[in-house]
């Protein structure tokens, strides 16, 4: 028995199929089914932001969004505010001290108030200058701060 199909249609049905595999992968991270509108919404993100369209990525994007649910800058920028975080902490395998991290902020020209550093540790029981972090979980922490400074610089224009 032979097959008749036009490469076209198979071309058409790799991406559909590749597609399926990423939606499955993100649906399978979020442990639960998502509508059609909500993966539309989440393919538009990662075009328009550049990104590919592949279970690595929606998995990824996912993680993102859950770590960060609420970010004032584009996905792109969440992403490198990322990598920027995991960079710092990587020069850090031990556990690092509240004042440390706060003399890491204001390296990085980041001064923010109180109660927004606060805010950003309330994840992991608050904040003291006296208590050590492991750099795993201040790997969020960092992402918001680097966001807290994009969206501020371009609130001030700077």
């Amino acid at each position: 028995m032979q097959w008749d199909v036009q490469p076209i249609h198979l071309a058409k049905l790799c991406i559909a199929t590749r597609e399926m595999d990423a939606r499955t992968a993100y649906e399978t991270f979020l442990r639960k089914r998502v509508s059609d509108t909500h993966w539309s919404s989440v393919k538009r993100t990662l075009i328009d932001s550049g990104m590919e369209v592949n279970p690595d990525t929606v998995v990824f994007f996912a993680k993102l969004r859950k770590e960060i649910p609420r970010a004032s800058v584009g996905i792109l920028q969440v992403f490198e505010c990322y990598q920027q975080a995991e960079k710092l902490l990587a020069v850090n395998s031990s556990k690092i001290q509240g004042s440390q991290i706060l003399e890491i902020l204001n390296g990085e020209g980041i001064n923010p108030h109180p109660a927004t550093i606060s805010r950003w540790f309330k994840s992991l029981g608050g904040f003291r200058k006296t208590r050590f972090y492991f750099p795993e979980k201040l790997t969020r922490v960092l992402t918001s701060a680097f966001i807290y400074k994009i969206a501020n610089s371009t609130k001030l224009g700077t």
